[in-house]
């Protein structure tokens, strides 16, 4: 079962209802980092196993973009966990209807980026 890690942009009640679905979930606010970078905190995530959830689209498509290009050319073998991108602004039992709606279809999310976008669904960028 995957482990969620949620960043300062995502409602802090989503981790509430991920652990009360059986995840285990921790919020920046857990562990004190409501202002590390984001890359700082996909590397937390990266590091602990934890499937990295955010709103905040633009940065994290360009640090998992940046993450999949620097791994290959230096020729190491990391992986981050996944990173799923809510919209936002949504309040949390929309956000866990949408995260249990992907999780349900069981998709792979090792180093993958899943983007939910209201006219198509979610959508995985390689």
């Amino acid at each position: 079962m995957a482990s969620f890690y949620t960043d300062h942009n995502v409602d802090l009640e989503l981790a509430a209802l991920l652990r009360a679905a059986g995840y285990e979930a921790w919020t920046t606010r857990d562990l004190a980092r409501e202002t590390a970078k984001d890359g700082a905190q996909l590397l937390l995530a990266a590091e602990r196993g934890w499937t990295l959830v955010t709103q905040n689209r633009k940065d994290l498509e360009l640090l998992h973009d940046a993450w999949r290009v620097c791994t290959a050319a230096w020729t190491v073998a990391s992986q981050h966990a996944g990173i799923l991108v809510l919209p936002q602004p949504r309040p949390a039992d929309e956000c866990m209807a949408l995260l249990s709606a992907l999780l349900d279809a069981d998709p792979p999310l090792m180093n993958e980026l899943h983007l939910w976008r209201p006219a198509t669904g979610w959508q995985r960028r390689a």
